[in-house]
Formats: C-alpha cells, structure tokens, sequence
C-alpha cells in the first residue's frame, strides 16, 4: 500500500529537521538556512501546525535581515515566499500584520522569474491572486495595485485559455477594489471587460468558471442599482441569473441561496417600481427554488435516517 499524504508530510518534515539541524551543526550559510526555514515552514503550515509554522516564518524573515545587512544577495523568489506566507498565516488573526508582510513581498514582485526559487510563472500568477482575495478579505482593496500591476504585467500579452481565464479573474478583483475604494466609474469599466472577456472564452467552452461571470455582472448590477440605472440593472441581474439557473441544470451550483437571493433582490426592486406582475413572477421562482432545496434536504439527509 503507497504511503498516505500525511505519511509523506511527515517524512519532509523529518527531511527538513535533519537538514536544519545539520545546518547548525556544521555553520551552513545563510541561504541554505533560508531554504530550509521555507521549506519546514511550508511543510508545518500544510500539516496546520501555524504556531511552529509562524515561528519559522519569524526565524526566515531574520535570516533574510541578517543578508541584507552584510550586503547579501537574497533571492527574489525567497524573499516574496517568506513574507507572503507569513501574511496568509496572520489572515485570520492580524490582517494589519497580514497586509504589511504582503507590502513588504509586493516589493520584490517584479524580480520574480524563471531561474528564481520558489515561483515557477503559474504558482506567481495564483499566488498574485490569492494575495489579492486576501487583503479584499480583510477590507485592504487599496493594497492590491502592486499584485494586480504584476498579473497584468505577466499575463497580458498570453493568449493561452489558462492564462485567459486568469486575466479574467484579474479584472474582477482590480474591479472589485476599485469599487470598494468607491471608484464606481472604473470599476464597471474593468467589470464589463471581464464580461466581453469571460462570453469569449464561454463560446469557445473554454471558460473554466461560470461563477467569474456571475461575479462581474452581480457587482456591476450593484453598481448600477445604487445608481438608479435601472434598466442596466435588471440586464445584468437577469444575465447573473440564467447563468446559475445554467449551473443548476448541470448540478454545479454549490449554494442555491445565491440564486434565491438574486430573485428576490430583483422582485424587491420592481416592487419598489409597483411592477407587481415582474415582481410576482421573481418571488414564484424564489419560493420554488426554496421548496426544491428543502425536499432535496429531506431526501439526503432526513431519508438517510429511514434506511
């Protein structure tokens, strides 16, 4: 029987406190000792040990001062590995201390390429990505510019649908920042850009996530209700509407409160136009997607009892 997932992490994290400890031992250099703290502390954070995770971190980061203050070379891909995986570890306790650690990397985003440790071009795209759901996450939409800056850099000369897909998603989150630093106008701008983009690639079934247009056309409708463009409105919110009646159809949609919630924010708001009949025909669908939910959870899981 091949060793289980967990079986393997431990046997790294044996690998890894053999070579730290050996690097001790003998006085390696500060690089080797940089690339060992990444590594336990990558191994640590899969294996959710955060605390000896984070202690790593702490110990890479003095490491990295420790270079820099003998004028050492530090490699760019370590530099952005250590403090971006400090910041994702303080996310759910410090996002202040999360947002200055994802600062400090974003400095280095640009010297990041092939030959460069940790980040082949994919892993820098997704982790661009991540950082910037992170700090969205946790109220932080004007620290993004240096993580979008770097996707757009990397990403849009490519035609390739991977890298397509993620120039998509790019556009959503710089949108999304604009529009939570209230730069409305941009915002839709860059989230009608994702729409042209995302049908492109739809027709082509090369679109890999139908919520991604969900997404743009839900938070450009938002934009466009609290500007009592209307018509633009119900456009848009009717579009995000079929497309998860779409991923319905197929089984793929993961919430359908997020569909119920669509319906009833477009019936609230012909009511508020006194379009009872639009309105009526909104709260129906509601009220059957709601009834439809609980018989599928009595079928699951009240059904399981029985048996």
């Amino acid at each position: 029987m091949p060793p289980s997932f967990d079986e393997h992490l431990d046997a790294a994290l044996q690998d890894c406190n053999n070579r730290i400890n050996q690097l001790e031992g003998s006085g390696g250099s500060d690089e080797e000792m940089l690339d060992a703290l990444i590594n336990r502390g990558s191994i640590l954070s899969m294996m959710e040990s955060y605390t000896s995770a984070m202690s790593d971190f702490d110990d890479a980061v003095d490491v990295i001062i420790r270079m820099e203050d003998a004028g050492k070379h530090v490699d760019p891909g370590s530099f952005v590995k250590v403090f971006v995986s400090r910041g994702e570890l303080y996310g759910d306790t410090d996002p202040d201390q999360m947002t200055e650690d994802y600062g400090i990397a974003s400095a280095r985003l640009h010297e990041i390429g092939d030959g460069h440790k940790f980040y082949d071009w994919k892993k820098a795209v997704r982790m661009c990505l991540d950082c910037c759901e992170d700090l969205l996450d946790n109220g932080h939409p004007e620290s993004t510019a240096p993580f979008t800056d770097t996707l757009y850099r990397m990403l849009v000369s490519r035609n390739d649908e991977w890298s397509v897909n993620r120039y998509v998603e790019t556009l959503n989150v710089s949108a999304e920042s604009m529009k939570e630093m209230e730069m409305e106008d941009q915002a839709v701008e860059y989230f009608s850009e994702a729409i042209r983009i995302g049908y492109a690639l739809l027709e082509k079934d090369s679109l890999e996530d139908l919520m991604s247009l969900v997404f743009a056309f839900v938070m450009r409708g938002d934009i466009e209700q609290r500007k009592s463009l209307l018509d633009q409105y119900f456009m848009d919110r009717k579009a995000a509407i079929s497309l998860l009646e779409e991923l319905m159809s197929m089984n793929k949609l993961d919430d359908i409160q997020v569909l119920v919630r669509l319906h009833q924010d477009v019936a609230n708001t012909y009511l508020t136009l006194n379009k009872v009949k639009e309105a009526e025909e909104h709260l129906m669908k509601e009220v059957m997607l709601n009834i439809d939910g609980a018989e599928e959870y009595i079928r699951e899981y009240v059904g399981r009892d029985t048996k």
